[in-house]
């Protein structure tokens, strides 16, 4: 019954996450802010809000299988092509049972964005950021800041005037990542967090 419980909590905070996400997208496509032409949105200059929704996982060895995550962004071209961006996201990387092990990585980087057809663009970056890591539930709860460098790929397709989709993929290498947590051990001094999220971005 406790089990149950737990997990009816945990479906709503998760569901509660969800609509929140789903509520700031829809504020984004209809807010009534003037874009860009669609080809000027990787132009010198242009700006961009994003949020990003999928998965992510820990590369550790005992960790689990990953899950759901989530996330904000701000962008700022400073050359044709060519943009630094400011990220935050909120990872819950897995569970055991009530246990689980959530990151929060506050990012900086750099992309180069490919003019491959006037539509759509990829890109490849790198960047490097602090991580909030916690666990919960798990009989000896740890939390504390690690720091990594990352590489991202990915791309954005116009889907009108002023806005983009996209998919964003990342593989950062985390430092100082030793844990002798019972549910999250973790004997390797740096491991690996990957996501994959679908993006949703309004040109400013």
């Amino acid at each position: 019954m406790r089990q149950r419980v737990g997990d009816r909590r945990r479906g709503n905070r998760d569901g509660g996450a969800l609509l929140g996400l789903m509520g700031v997208v829809a504020a984004l496509v209809f807010a009534p802010v003037p874009g860009r032409a669609a080809d000027d949105a990787w132009s010198d200059d242009a700006c961009w809000i994003s949020v990003r929704a999928g998965s992510a996982r820990s590369g550790a060895r005992f960790a689990p299988d990953g899950a759901f995550g989530y996330g904000f962004g701000y962008t700022w071209f400073l050359a044709k092509e060519v943009a630094w961006s400011a990220n935050v996201q909120h990872d819950l990387l897995g569970r055991y049972a009530d246990a689980a092990q959530i990151e929060v990585p506050v990012t900086v980087e750099f992309t180069k964005h490919f003019r491959f057809s006037a539509p759509a663009r990829p890109y490849l970056g790198a960047g490097w950021g602090a991580i909030y890591h916690k666990t919960y539930r798990t009989g000896a709860d740890e939390s504390g800041f690690r720091q990594g460098l990352y590489l991202a790929t990915g791309g954005n397709a116009v889907l009108n005037a002023g806005s983009l989709i996209g998919v964003d993929v990342r593989l950062m290498l985390e430092q100082d990542t030793r844990s002798i947590n019972p549910t999250f051990p973790n004997t390797q001094a740096s491991s690996t967090h990957w996501s994959v999220k679908l993006s949703y971005s309004r040109v400013l």
